[in-house]
């Protein structure tokens, strides 16, 4: 706790006294954090420290002051910051988020360039994947002779081997088969994952494919006049990577023949992708709950020999469990009809074609550098993309993506300090009794159901920083065991050998016990996460860090940033896809029918919120309010949690903290929103901006920060914005 000098004792006293007074005059903590006690200027006390100093500067950099915080409270916190930082040519947004990211790439990178071994065999192995990828020069004198002689093993490609193709020797199980340890989810995606309605055990879970484009982005294909631009960069993309591999294999495949080939394979993607359900209605997991047998696969899509595919798939230690005929999800009963019946009426060559298409696009960073260029081509066009990577960035994506925990723990054993996990332990506890209050305080909710959310936030888990056994050689390099490699691999062999790997480790997940407390992220990765069916909230140690998180920082500005960012995730458990697990994760309905009603009233308030912001830098597209409701809800509840535990922390001080130096005009309730809104300072390319519409369930930046905070009659109080402005609307929108 910071003291007070000598001479302000007399005041504070008088100060104390002003403000319990205040307190005891107030029904509830909710009211009383509406008028804020703002102490005269003569007596305010300025944080001075490292912490206050530092803060100062992030706020300094990016406040725009002349932007009026009821009109445009975005422009306002980060105005300064969105002029002054421009987007690198590398990347399609940037703001805060990205600028950390970056921040740990750089000193990530420091860590994967030291030639001294490690103690970890799996940090040495997790480096040789780096290094190997950073051979640009082995990349060069191969081209592409090690994917054209994977390809013709599976039977040649029409599209670029012509003739050498033959209907007769077509088999589609075989097919799918050799090119599943790198892409399992071409027409059907496969995945080994909890059973929602018994979370102690895993199951094969079956659901609807991807695209080339996105596995969400139906919409390009579906309106191809709109995105014209971007539907003929991928079509441009596809014919100039198909012609270097017939040049590089001396087909003589001319132009002409593989357009037109190309031309059919987009036509069929683009029927693939009107079969696919939206993401916008899958957000019902009953209605994606589908338990079925392994043998029920043989009826429900008979032109893959399931029996085959998965022996041929799995160790032989898992064959009894395919004898055993297991349960199995299968997610979506109505797609597997749609797709018997477009694979049954399509050409088994543009089949064969799309396949090795989709199978291509998982050897990104696995060929010379002519391909990297046609794909930067691309990238300029479809997402606005300027310029490359650099190449150590890449191969840095490209390992820790594969081997998780050994990044993680070269981060972690460098650059963590553990004291910040236990200073981020007691923020999620100050959280969450801020959302248990919520819960008790509102009036929409029938007992039975209160006390059920309060059991569920009880109950979550809370997994911050890293797995313990990331500093332990012996159990991590255990984890990693069965992944060999040799000497003379080169980056592509490598890469084949990690996806047999982690396909097989997968495989095996499906008899082995759960762990709920396991942590499934890289400790290197700037994000946080909710698990639904762990019902856990997850912090990577990376994220843990200036400009969210510093322990010498003012807690205004901890809560506004981290805090908020805690509440999100523990509101995810409440959302409207949350909402339907229970305290253990499992899929079970514990809402009673008169406050289920009223939750989805509630929530439609937000959808149709949203969906009526426009995002004019997007060709004028809107938010989609179904498909961001989730994240919408947890921005919302999350700002409000936050700044509740805030108020209580400072109920508990039994002052205001110091103000922060050169902003001591501001209150430290001011100090919280702004704070909170730095989060999201940044900015995209247009490009981006219709991807991240179309694709992501998450809304822009400008709208986690005004959409939020105008729901927010705190922020509204804070900032004394007249009913009516636009950041103080009378309509507003709460679900929690």
């Amino acid at each position: 706790m910071e003291k007070w000098t000598v001479c302000l004792f007399g005041m504070i006293v008088l100060l104390v006294v002003f403000i319990w007074s205040q307190i005891f005059a107030a029904n509830t903590l909710s009211r009383w954090v509406l008028e804020p006690f703002i102490a005269p200027s003569s007596v305010l006390d300025v944080g001075s420290n490292s912490g206050y100093r530092q803060a100062a500067a992030q706020f300094s950099a990016a406040i725009n002051q002349s932007a009026d915080p009821c009109d445009d409270f975005f422009q306002f916190s980060c105005g300064k910051w969105v002029a002054n930082n421009q987007i690198p040519s590398d990347l399609t947004s940037y703001g805060h988020l990205y600028e950390l990211r970056e921040k740990v790439l750089k000193v990530m990178n420091q860590l994967y360039e030291d030639s001294t071994p490690s103690s970890s065999n799996a940090i040495n192995k997790l480096k040789h994947i780096f290094h190997s990828c950073m051979d640009i020069d082995a990349l060069n004198n191969r081209k592409s002779l090690d994917f054209l002689e994977a390809v013709k093993n599976f039977g040649y490609w029409p599209v670029v081997h012509g003739n050498k193709w033959s209907l007769e020797d077509f088999d589609l199980t075989d097919l799918l088969t050799n090119i599943a340890p790198r892409a399992t989810d071409v027409f059907i995606d496969i995945s080994v994952s909890q059973d929602m309605k018994n979370v102690t055990r895993r199951l094969l879970h079956f659901d609807q494919g991807s695209l080339g484009l996105d596995s969400s982005a139906r919409e390009y294909y579906l309106n191809k006049t709109r995105y014209a631009k971007q539907i003929k960069a991928y079509e441009k993309y596809i014919n100039a990577i198909i012609q270097l591999f017939a040049e590089d294999v001396a087909s003589g495949r001319t132009h002409e023949q593989i357009a037109a080939d190309v031309r059919e394979l987009l036509e069929f993607e683009t029927e693939f992708a009107k079969i696919l359900t939206p993401d916008e209605d899958r957000r019902n997991y009953s209605k994606l709950y589908n338990l079925r047998k392994l043998s029920d696969l043989d009826k429900l899509f008979p032109m893959i020999n399931w029996d085959k595919y998965f022996r041929s798939l799995m160790p032989s230690e898992m064959h009894n469990y395919l004898n055993s005929n297991p349960d199995i999800i299968v997610k979506d009963i109505e797609f597997f009809e749609r797709l018997l019946m477009l694979l049954q009426k399509t050409d088994k060559r543009i089949i064969t074609n799309y396949i090795l298409l989709r199978y291509t696009l998982s050897w990104t960073n696995q060929f010379d550098e002519r391909f990297d260029n046609i794909h930067q081509e691309f990238l300029k066009d479809f997402i606005g993309r300027s310029a490359m990577s650099p190449r150590w960035k890449e191969c840095q994506s490209e390992s820790e993506s594969r081997m998780i925990y050994a990044s993680g723990a070269m981060y972690v054993r460098k650059y963590f300090n553990k004291e910040d996990r236990q200073a981020a332990l007691k923020m999620i506890e100050d959280l969450r009794d801020a959302f248990r209050n919520m819960v008790l305080e509102n009036d929409w909710m029938e007992e039975q159901t209160q006390q059920y959310a309060l059991e569920k936030a009880n109950n979550m888990a809370s997994l911050i920083g890293f797995p313990d056994f990331l500093y332990n050689d012996t159990g991590l390099d255990d984890y990693y065991r069965k992944l060999v490699f040799e000497p003379s691999d080169n980056f592509p062999a490598i890469m084949e050998k990690v996806a047999i790997w982690d396909q097989r480790r997968a495989f095996q997940r499906l008899i082995e016990p759960v762990d709920r407390t396991e942590f499934e992220e890289s400790s290197a990765t700037v994000n946080a996460f909710y698990s639904a069916v762990q019902n856990a909230i997850m912090f990577p140690a990376a994220i843990l860090q200036a400009p969210f998180f510093d322990r010498h920082y003012p807690k205004a500005i901890n809560y506004g940033a981290i805090g908020a960012i805690i509440g999100h995730e523990i509101t995810h458990g409440f959302d409207d896809k949350g909402s339907q697990l229970d305290k253990m994760g499992n899929l079970n309905n514990w809402w009673d029918e008169k406050t289920i009603a009223k939750f989805i009233n509630r929530t439609q308030c937000i959808i149709d919120q949203y969906s009526a912001f426009e995002v004019p830098e997007a060709v004028g597209l809107k938010v989609n309010g179904i498909l961001t409701q989730g994240e919408n809800i947890a921005d919302n509840g999350g700002v409000k949690e936050a700044f509740r535990a805030y108020r209580s922390y400072v109920q508990k001080l039994g002052r205001e903290e110091k103000r922060l130096p050169g902003f001591e005009d501001y209150t430290n309730d001011q100090i919280f929103f702004i704070s909170y809104a730095q989060v999201w300072c940044g900015h995209s390319k247009p490009e981006a901006l219709i991807h991240q519409i179309l694709v992501n369930p998450h809304s822009p930046m400008k709208f986690r920060v005004n959409g939020v905070l105008a729901n927010q009659p705190e922020f509204a109080a804070s900032f004394k914005c007249p009913l009516g402005s636009k950041m103080n609307p009378k309509k507003k929108c709460s679900v929690w």
